[in-house]
């Protein structure tokens, strides 16, 4: 079974740590995944229920495991040079609006994905949650993804990921 999964190396090394062989690993955006899956390229893929639905998804999807394994986040990037010319205050009224604006499309994003959700088990598809040991199962394999990034990011970020 081939799996689709991102380009990031973080998510191919959690499909590999879950026992996915290399040759399985099935890499392309998330936006042809429909395609792929109905050209047979890949029989299964990683995504979030926020997008089923826009990329039409759900017209594959026969089933669907809620892994809960990965959040997608919102980026918003401001370059150095544009940023190093405001004020201090000007700053810090942008950061304070965009942590607001973060964290307020974060619950609109898992209310969207909760609907979705709903919307896929009314049209019979069969949604899987994870049970609490299949979770423990998950982290336990996943650790070492977590130990072999961890250099590569931010002092203490990691730890904040796993307290989440």
């Amino acid at each position: 079974m081939k799996i689709r999964t991102n380009r990031n190396p973080v998510a191919q090394e959690t499909f590999k740590a879950l026992g996915v062989q290399e040759e399985n690993v099935h890499i392309c955006e998330i936006e042809d995944l429909t395609d792929h899956i109905r050209e047979g390229a890949c029989d299964a893929g990683e995504a979030v229920f926020t997008r089923v639905y826009p990329l039409k998804q759900n017209e594959v999807a026969k089933s669907v495991i809620d892994s809960q394994h990965s959040l997608f986040l919102t980026s918003m990037l401001i370059s150095d040079s544009f940023w190093n010319q405001l004020s201090p205050e000007v700053r810090a009224i942008i950061k304070d609006a965009a942590i607001k604006a973060g964290r307020k499309e974060r619950l609109k994003s898992i209310e969207d994905g909760e609907a979705a959700k709903q919307q896929l088990k009314a049209e019979g598809v069969q949604v899987h949650d994870l049970t609490a040991e299949q979770r423990a199962e998950w982290k336990n394999k996943t650790q070492k993804v977590y130990d072999k990034f961890e250099p590569t990011f931010t002092p203490g970020l990691i730890d904040r990921i796993k307290k989440s």
